[in-house]
């Protein structure tokens, strides 16, 4: 035999009260599955699913906006049929770069992406990167404004409802 009263004992307590080792089993097993243990009102153990407030609702629907916010359904481009994505700092970099073979007098410039290398105008890497850069900031917005509106949402079942993959603009496709 086992004993509860806000948790398991092998003897009795004051107040306790007396469960079967396959209840406790049970009970066990029910939370191993992800069910919490409360007392009934007559102070049984029982096992309930968690409910979770409106808080931690919001913060589950917005790591949802920020994951996917950080994958390739949003963070991706064409380049000759292939996907691909330059992150911040490395479009910042290559801007840098492509600009000073410019300003040097050269006319195309290569950009290497998972062992393939692209030989591109300069001009036309460089109108790539501030479309990238835009597209990028778009992006940006409507994430943002995406996590704004699950904040400002009154109850969980609007949160849960919350499509936060629409508004995004249409990815960039170049020839190559």
């Amino acid at each position: 035999m086992k004993y509860w009263k806000q948790g398991f004992y092998d003897e009795p307590v004051d107040g306790s009260v007396e469960i079967t080792e396959e209840y406790y089993q049970e009970l066990l097993a029910g939370q191993s599955a992800g069910l919490i243990i409360v007392e009934s009102k007559n102070c049984y153990p029982i096992l309930v699913e968690y409910e979770y407030d409106i808080e931690e609702v919001r913060k589950m629907k917005i790591s949802e906006i920020q994951i996917f916010d950080k994958s390739a359904n949003v963070n991706s481009f064409k380049i000759q049929r292939k996907s691909v994505w330059l992150d911040k700092s490395t479009r910042v970099g290559l801007f840098n770069s492509i600009s000073i073979e410019k300003n040097a007098g050269k006319t195309h410039t290569i950009l290497w992406y998972d062992a393939i290398k692209y030989i591109i105008p300069i001009p036309d890497a460089l109108a790539m990167l501030n479309e990238i850069e835009m597209y990028a900031l778009n992006c940006y917005n409507v994430t943002q404004s995406h996590i704004a509106a699950v904040r400002s949402l009154q109850t969980i079942q609007e949160v849960e409802n919350y499509n936060f993959k629409i508004g995004y603009p249409v990815k960039l496709n170049f020839p190559g």
